[in-house]
């Protein structure tokens, strides 16, 4: 049984006369009417009754002809769904990030996402460390991530391509009763004595905290390690200790508790945008375009680990610059 003879069933259902139907399915009387007749042997009934006016359907005709009705529709379906999965317009993508990436990019790419391409599914996952983003990406369990550097790891450095998509620089959040809070920007010297509230941005190389501190000529005394500015906000405001984040970043409005960017200007990880270098699929570079569009940017992506030695570059010449 095939596809074609199901099409020419159809026709002949719909027209009632074998000449009318050959016409509409674009063939001659004589093919179509073997088709027929070789369908009915492969079933083994009598699909039509025949005269001189035309064809109906037979009491099994009938039944045959409700369920190709149904195979048709689906096959139309898959054929139309395949096509649109294969424009990206159809599908489910996972989408990781780190808690910052909420406070700034990632809410509006997904809302304009959703509106260009509502028949996909996006799942958002966050993540603590953007070193988990970077394995769940090499794993396939995510499509592309929000991230951090340094990004590359043993498993996939040179496998994954990078987006800078911020130029932050590192800011202190200091309680706005602390005695530096009205200065426009912090000389890090006089934070020698101070308690530091970090992110997971700290947990690993380099520790651009860590590098400033040794260049202003002291270690910091760390007192709490937390996931996200929300937290690292929270507790300055209760009084805990000096916060480090990348900035300038959105406070919610609080009124408690304000940002300064250091004299000397330090870059901080910036926000990234990382995906496989192998993913071709369009619903990924859609989601790519739609980021691009949204911050205005016009840079180029590049390996993870091209993307890691250029920000090493540029912090250990900011970190300099202190000493």
């Amino acid at each position: 049984m095939e596809l074609r003879q199901l099409r020419y069933f159809m026709a002949l259902v719909e027209h009632e006369h074998f000449g009318r139907a050959a016409a509409s399915q674009g063939i001659k009387q004589p093919p179509l009417s073997l088709q027929i007749k070789s369908l009915e042997q492969e079933l083994g009934v009598q699909l039509f009754t025949r005269n001189r006016n035309g064809s109906k359907l037979t009491p099994a005709g009938r039944t045959f002809a409700e369920h190709v009705r149904t195979i048709l529709e689906s096959i139309e379906t898959a054929q139309r769904e395949t096509r649109r999965t294969e424009r990206g317009e159809l599908g489910h993508l996972n989408v990781g990030f780190l808690a910052s990436a909420l406070t700034s990019i990632l809410p509006n790419a997904l809302r304009v996402f959703a509106g260009s391409w509502p028949d996909v599914t996006v799942e958002p996952r966050e993540f603590r460390k953007t070193a988990d983003a970077m394995t769940a990406l090499s794993a396939g369990s995510v499509d592309v991530a929000f991230g951090r550097p340094p990004l590359a790891t043993t498993v996939t450095s040179g496998s994954l391509l990078a987006l800078r998509l911020t130029k932050d620089t590192t800011h202190v959040v200091l309680h706005r009763s602390h005695r530096l809070s009205s200065a426009p920007v912090v000389d890090p010297r006089l934070l020698s004595k101070e308690k530091f509230i970090l992110s997971p941005l700290e947990e690993r190389f380099p520790q651009y905290w860590h590098l400033v501190c040794r260049a202003a000529g002291f270690e910091p005394l760390v007192v709490a390690r937390v996931q996200g500015i929300n937290t690292v906000v929270s507790l300055v405001a209760a009084g805990i200790g000096v916060g480090v984040a990348p900035g300038p970043s959105s406070m919610s409005g609080r009124m408690d508790v304000v940002m300064r960017p250091l004299r000397h200007r330090v870059m901080a990880p910036p926000l990234t945008l990382i995906w496989r270098a192998t993913d071709r699929r369009p619903m990924v570079l859609n989601f790519i375009d739609v980021v691009k569009k949204d911050l205005v940017t016009n840079a180029e992506p590049m390996s993870d680990s091209e993307y890691d030695r250029r920000y090493l570059l540029d912090l250990y010449a900011d970190i300099a610059a202190i000493k």
